[in-house]
Parts: structure tokens; sequence; C-alpha cells
């Protein structure tokens, strides 16, 4: 028997800017997924969560050949972590899963070679991964992600946090369809490249500046930052009335700055919370209009 946890991720600053050679900042929050491991006469995977059951099991064959173990297993997904809106769960379940089948071999494996193998079974997921989802999972806090051709070619850079910060996670009700919001970005910029540059440019500037708020823990000013990134977004065709409306409930409740997380047109929005006790103060107000959320925090290291 072995256990193991990955954390789960939101998006903070860049996406779909991203593909398109931007950097984007990422943090891991403080809800995991949590798995173990018991040995068995085939694999399977055992939960109460939404998963597809060939896709889990072929992740599972993924990460025993990238480790090397020939032993099959019963894998048990647990934790608080939903399977939904672009959380990084999967990333999340296949760290967690290499955890807990070291812990069961009795290995020992570096962060690195954890972030390695569960990239191995991220590929059933999604085939080519950036590599953002698995890094998270591995290393929490908060980093500043490049993308290259491969997850060799990307390049990740810890950021020093001044403070852990409080965010809410809500949900649109819809899940988001990312290949299609990606197709979107790119027929936008084929319709007019120089427009498209120009937006670059602006996310560059406060993708700059929202790096230095997280370094110095200035609230207030990343939370404008947010609305500005989510602005460009909003632009770009990739919130929808779900997601406008989430995010002006959340600003209405005080929040700092809300924005969508992920890849846009429905999934989900994350909002920057003064406290964790405002947090819960949002996540009740999105309640009241039917919304599903969840207080969470993207911890310090």
């Amino acid at each position: 028997m072995g256990k193991g946890a990955g954390f789960g991720k939101v998006i903070i600053f860049g996406e779909h800017f991203v593909v398109h050679g931007a950097p984007a900042i990422a943090g891991g929050i403080s809800n995991t997924s949590q798995v173990q491991v018991k040995r068995s006469d085939k694999n399977r995977i055992i939960t109460k969560q939404k998963v597809v059951e060939a896709t889990s099991i072929a992740s599972i064959e993924n990460v025993l050949k990238s480790m090397g173990v020939k032993q099959e297993y019963d894998v048990y997904l647990g934790g608080d972590l939903p399977t939904y809106g672009g959380l990084g769960s999967s990333a999340a379940f296949c760290v967690g899963m290499v955890r807990a089948i070291a812990d069961d071999q009795g290995t020992h494996p570096t962060n690195e070679q954890v972030n390695r193998h569960a990239y191995e079974g991220e590929k059933a997921f999604h085939g080519n991964p950036s590599g953002i989802d698995n890094t998270m999972a591995t290393h929490g806090g908060v980093i500043e992600f490049r993308r290259g051709k491969t997850m060799e070619d990307s390049r990740f850079e810890q950021i020093e946090m001044h403070k852990s910060l409080d965010i809410v996670v809500a949900f649109s009700g819809r899940y988001s369809e990312t290949a299609k919001m990606i197709e979107r970005v790119r027929k936008y910029k084929e319709a007019d490249e120089e427009e498209f540059q120009q937006m670059t440019d602006e996310y560059l500037e406060l993708e700059i500046e929202g790096r230095k708020c997280v370094e110095k823990g200035k609230l207030d000013v990343l939370g404008r930052l947010m609305n500005e990134n989510q602005a460009l977004l909003s632009e770009l065709g990739l919130s929808d009335e779900s997601n406008d409306k989430i995010n002006q409930i959340c600003m209405d409740a005080g929040a700092f700055g809300a924005k969508v997380t992920g890849g846009g047109g429905g999934g989900c929005c994350i909002a920057l919370a003064k406290d964790s006790g405002h947090a819960m103060t949002i996540t009740e107000a999105l309640k009241k209009k039917g919304y599903e959320s969840f207080a969470t925090r993207i911890v310090k290291k």
C-alpha cells in the first residue's frame, strides 16, 4: 500500500497568450488529489469522482512504464480537488499516483523525477501536454511558465511569494471547450496580426507587473491586473455570459480582481480575496446566485 498527493492549479495570468509564446503565471492551490495504491492482479481506477476509466487506466500504465515498475495496482483517487474546469486534476492525479507507487515500492524520487513520470501519465489525458499542470501539481507555489515545443524545451521558474494568496474558484456550470477557444484565438490572430500583437504587448506589460505584485504582496494592484487580463480575454471572445456574471458577483462582494482561469468560454473563474474570511464571503455571494464555488489558497512555499 502506498499514498501520495498532487496539487491542483489555477492560471493567474496568461491563458491563450502562452500558446503564442508569451509567459504565463500559474499557482498551485491547496486542494489536492489524494491517491492510494494497492497491489493487484490488474490495473484499476477506483473513485467516486467523475473520470474516464479507459483514459485513467492508460495513464496508470504510462506511469508504471516510466517508473520501470512491473507490478499492477488498484488505484484509489480521492481528495478535495474537483475534476472540472481546468484545475489540473488529471496532473494532480498523476503526481499523486507516482508518489503513491514510489511509497509502495520503497523508493524516493526527487521532485524532478516525479514531474517527469507524471508527465508521461498526463499524455494519456492530453496527448502532448504543455507540462505546466504536472509541474504545478508537483511543486505547488507560483511559477512563471514559458511553453516550448516539448516539455524539455519549456521553461519554468519558481516565483518567491511575499505571502499566500486567498482565492475563490467558481464553476460556471458549463465545461470549457479549450480546443475550440484556442482555435478562436488563432483565427483572431490571423484576421488581424497587428491588433493581436498590440494585445500581446499589453499583456506582457501586465504580466511583468503582476509577477512583481506576487513577489511583494501587493494584492490590490494584483487584482487590478487580473481585471485587465480578463478584459483582454473578453476582447478575444473567451469570456461568456456565465463567466462575466461570476466575475461581477465576485467584484460586488469586494474581490480585488476576478477573471477566467483556463480555457474560457465557461469552465472556471478565480477571484482574489483579502483573506480567508473574505473568501468565504465571496463563496456565499456566489451560492446565493446559484454558482458552485470553493475557497482555497495558493500557499507560499
